[in-house]
C-alpha cells in the first residue's frame, strides 16, 4: 500500500521532569504553581481545538487535545490539567489514539457538556500531564501555560511545524437520497504561512492502484449548524479549507491523505503514515 510520509520534523523544547510529590495541591493546581512546573520532551501538545456556541439561551462549550508522548513504558497515563472557574485544576483524561514510526505514541480526548447561562466549568488555561514511570512530566508551553478564550473558536496549532490538520471529524463519505450521487466531503485547516497556498486532497478507491487528486477552498465563514461560526484566519491564524468530490455511487470506502502547498514546500497530513480511511 502506498503511503504518504510526514515532511514535518518535530521539534522539542528542552526536557526536566518533576515527580509528582514534588507538586503542591494535585487537587486544585494554581496558576502560579502550574507556571513553575518546567515543560519536558517526553509529552507535547500538538494541537487542540475550541468551539462554544449560544443558542436561546443554551450554552455548548467543546474542546479537543491531541497529545504526542515518548513511550517510556506501557503503563501510563496521559491527561489535561486544565484550570476551572472556581479557580482548582481538573483532569482531563486522555486515550491513546495510535503509535508513530518512531515509537511515540497520539494520545486524544476532549469535553463537551451543555447547560443553560451560566454553566461555564473551565476557564482559559490548561496543561498537559504525563505520569508514567512513577514520575509526572509536564508541557506547559514553556512556564506560560497554554490558554484559549472561550470565543476563540476552531484550531490551534501548538507543534511549531505542524502547519496541516485533517479535520476527520467533518470528513463525510455520503449518497444522495436518490441513491445516484456519492460525494467525499473533505474539510481541513492550515497554518496561513502566506496568502498564495492550495490545499488539495489525493485519495484513493482501489488501494493506491490508482489515485485522484481535488482541490479544497478556502472557507472564509465555516457553520456548524446553529452551533458556531468559524472565521477564517481565526485567533491563532489558522484557515478553514473545504471540498467536495463526486464519488462512483459503487464505492464504499475510500482512503486519503491532505497536501498544503506554499511558499515552494509541501505539508501533509497522511495521519502520521497510515492515512486517512472513510467508508459509507
Amino acid at each position: 500500500m502506498k503511503k504518504y510520509f510526514y515532511l514535518i520534523i518535530t521539534l522539542f523544547a528542552l526536557s526536566c521532569s518533576t515527580e509528582d510529590d514534588a507538586i503542591p495541591n494535585q487537587n486544585g493546581l494554581s496558576l502560579e504553581k502550574s507556571a513553575n512546573l518546567k515543560n519536558s520532551s517526553p509529552v507535547q501538545l500538538v494541537k487542540a481545538w475550541n468551539s462554544y456556541s449560544f443558542y436561546r439561551g443554551f450554552n455548548t462549550w467543546t474542546r479537543k487535545f491531541t497529545v504526542k508522548v515518548a513511550n517510556l513504558n506501557y503503563d501510563k497515563s496521559v491527561s489535561i490539567y486544565h484550570e476551572k472557574v472556581d479557580g482548582n485544576w481538573e483532569e482531563i483524561p486522555l486515550s491513546y489514539s495510535i503509535s508513530l514510526d518512531n515509537g511515540d505514541e497520539i494520545w486524544e480526548g476532549q469535553y463537551r457538556y451543555y447547560a443553560y447561562t451560566p454553566g461555564k466549568i473551565y476557564e482559559d488555561e490548561f496543561v498537559v500531564k504525563y505520569d508514567v514511570n512513577n514520575t509526572t512530566y509536564w508541557d506547559n508551553n514553556n512556564n506560560n501555560n497554554y490558554k484559549i478564550e472561550e470565543k476563540q473558536i476552531g484550531s490551534f496549532f501548538a507543534e511549531p511545524d505542524l502547519n496541516v490538520s485533517v479535520d476527520s471529524d467533518f470528513d463525510r463519505l455520503y449518497t444522495s437520497f436518490d441513491g445516484v450521487t456519492t460525494t467525499l466531503n473533505i474539510v481541513a485547516d492550515v497554518r496561513n504561512i502566506s496568502p498564495t497556498k492550495e490545499v488539495q486532497v489525493v485519495y484513493t478507491t482501489d488501494g493506491w492502484e490508482t489515485e485522484r487528486y481535488f482541490s479544497l477552498a478556502y472557507t472564509k465563514y465555516w457553520y456548524n449548524s446553529y452551533d458556531y461560526v468559524l472565521t477564517s484566519p481565526n485567533p491563532f491564524n489558522v484557515e478553514r479549507w473545504t471540498g467536495s468530490v463526486t464519488i462512483n455511487e459503487e464505492v464504499d470506502d475510500i482512503e486519503y491523505a491532505v497536501v498544503y502547498k506554499v511558499n515552494g514546500q509541501q505539508y501533509w497530513d497522511n495521519n502520521y503514515g497510515q492515512n486517512y480511511s472513510i467508508s459509507k
